[in-house]
């Protein structure tokens, strides 16, 4: 017994400073990279046609601003980040070196400050952390790319040219954007979408989604293998639900003018029924409201 005790404090022991190793780069970086981790760092707007941010266990906020360039900087915890720019690329990696359970304490904040007249494309790719990506209204962009792993993912407040937005498990939340294509994708997890405007798509596998539309002025398509969603349609428009089920349910207590259902199909109109709501789902349930 006193032999199995004294095998356990050894391989404790060895985890423990594998986990101060992982902690610090300067002792161990599985890398190898001769990169060295910055706290601040800048580029020219002018220069930069794409943003692209990779994270790892690290949040993420990003926040327009009245200024010339495009600002980042680390706050707290025993993150790294790393930056430069490549050609017309704004490269910046963040991640966090703590070890096993006691990275969740230590996760960084990166704030990414861009300017109001920043027109061209930002991607954001995150890892067990948070992203917070508001444009206060303020940010028109070109293309917009957000992915998250097992986290939390808000994307709010800004327009764009084409928008597509994945996460994968933790939540997702996502409102008020103009866009002339959206495509959003959520596996696992929750998500809510709210009042995204122009041509939409909406997947989900497994989990649970919630989509309110205040007006539906284009087309929208919605995908579902399992799990649960609900669509708040709007009191007032021009548009047409067309269902299609392998299996599950759909549950309308909505007002449409006309209803018809057939089979695994089922079509509720609105007004004229100009734009096309197309939903097909694998299996699931489906709350029409």
């Amino acid at each position: 017994m006193k032999r199995l005790i004294g095998l356990i404090c050894i391989f404790a022991g060895v985890f423990l400073i594998i986990g101060m190793l992982f902690k610090n780069g300067d002792l161990f970086n599985l890398s190898f990279s001769r990169e060295k981790p910055v706290t601040t760092a800048s580029a020219k707007s002018q220069e930069i046609e794409q943003i692209d941010v990779s994270l790892s266990r690290f949040r993420v906020k990003v926040e327009p601003e009245d200024r010339s360039d495009i600002s980042v900087s680390v706050l707290n915890g025993n993150g790294k980040m790393y930056a430069k720019q490549t050609g017309s690329t704004f490269n910046i990696r963040a991640e966090n070196k703590g070890f096993l359970f006691f990275s969740r304490f230590e996760k960084g904040e990166l704030i990414i400050k861009i300017p109001t007249d920043y027109h061209k494309n930002v991607k954001i790719t995150g890892g067990s952390g948070v992203s917070e990506f508001d444009g206060e209204g303020k940010l028109a962009l070109q293309d917009v790319t957000l992915k998250s792993t097992s986290g939390r993912l808000t994307a709010e407040n800004f327009s764009a040219k084409s928008v597509d937005i994945k996460a994968t498990s933790g939540r997702l939340a996502v409102s008020h954007i103009d866009a002339e294509d959206s495509d959003i994708n959520a596996t696992s997890g929750r998500a809510d979408i709210k009042d995204v405007r122009g041509q939409l798509q909406l997947g989900i596998t497994s989990g649970r989604l919630t989509a309110s539309f205040d007006t539906i002025e284009s087309p929208v398509s919605f995908q579902m293998t399992s799990g649960s969603a609900k669509f708040n349609l709007p009191d007032n428009g021009d548009f047409t639900v067309q269902t299609k089920k392998t299996s599950g349910r759909v549950d309308h207590s909505y007002g449409f003018d006309q209803v018809d259902s057939e089979g695994r199909s089922f079509t509720g109109t609105r007004g004229k029924g100009t734009h096309i709501v197309d939903i097909e789902m694998t299996s699931g349930e489906l709350k029409l409201r």
